[in-house]
């Protein structure tokens, strides 16, 4: 009996080495891709496909301001806040004094999408071939292009905070810091 234990001892130590063996290969796989990214992340945006960025000549203004396109879906809850507080920005109630936030677009396949921007200064895009082109995977999404049409960054856009910062217009404000005003 004794023998039966001391064989069981002897695999299950077998084993525990074997796994620390495959555990030290996996490490080493990571830390692999960790250093080719970095590579990567170094060599600019050159190292993917020769293209520093993309020129999207739809969104080219010509006025040397920038042209910010939210990329909604229908079936994004988020998209349809998203949707009302860019229609409030378009409409200037959101923005700083002296503040240009530029040409606001959207960009979306669905058609529903149009209607949420029905009253609002916004240039809505119906166009499920320039959305692949643009190659948006998660909404909703603004990009920002230069006046030649040019891209200069993409962020998903989590909150109305965010869709504030990244335009560059004034933070909302919220309903008790307006409340505090209010009684001031």
């Amino acid at each position: 009996m004794t023998s039966v234990f001391n064989s069981i001892a002897v695999l299950a130590l077998l084993g525990v080495v074997l796994l620390l063996f495959a555990n030290s290969a996996l490490l080493k796989m990571v830390r692999d891709l960790q250093q080719a990214l970095m590579e990567l992340r170094s060599a600019g945006p050159a190292a993917f496909g020769g293209a520093e960025a993309m020129t999207v000549a739809q969104f080219a203004a010509g006025d040397g301001r920038p042209t910010y396109v939210l990329v909604v879906d229908a079936a994004c809850p988020a998209c349809r806040e998203r949707a009302e507080d860019y229609s409030r920005l378009s409409a200037g109630a959101d923005s700083s004094p002296g503040m240009d936030t530029g040409h606001l677009v959207v960009l979306t396949k669905d058609a529903v999408c149009r209607d949420w921007f029905s009253n609002a200064a916004v240039r809505v895009l119906l166009d499920p071939v320039l959305l692949g082109t643009v190659g948006v995977g998660v909404t909703p999404m603004l990009i920002k292009y230069d006046s030649d049409g040019t891209e200069q960054w993409r962020r998903v856009v989590g909150s109305q905070l965010d869709l504030h910062r990244f335009v560059g217009a004034a933070p909302p404000l919220d309903s008790s810091a307006a409340g505090r005003a209010r009684s001031a």
